[in-house]
């Protein structure tokens, strides 16, 4: 199970890290609504992609796939929910909102 939540990481910090490095790459500047939604989106497209390999992989047992996907998910939209929530401070504290 490990072997599966390790890739799952891995899986998320490189879609995150070639999205950010694209957009820089190609000098593409999003506004604040979009760069708030990129991490949610991203979020919704890894969730799809793990709901769809997790339960064909030999490395789980049957009894394991249910904890395994539960897991994948939360670290999925807890690491990207809390890329959303650093440009949502980012933005308020650009705006002098506290």
């Amino acid at each position: 199970m490990m072997a599966v939540l390790t890739g799952g990481l891995i899986i998320i910090w490189l879609a995150l890290s070639a999205g950010r490095t694209l957009l820089r790459y190609l000098q593409v500047e999003l506004h604040r609504s979009a760069a708030i939604a990129a991490p949610l989106l991203l979020a919704v497209l890894e969730s799809a992609l793990f709901l769809c390999q997790v339960r064909g992989t030999p490395l789980l047992l049957e009894s394991e796939v249910p904890l395994a996907l539960s897991l994948l998910l939360a670290l999925t939209w807890g690491i990207n929910g809390l890329v959303a929530v650093k440009v949502v401070k980012a933005g308020s504290q650009a705006s002098g909102i506290q």
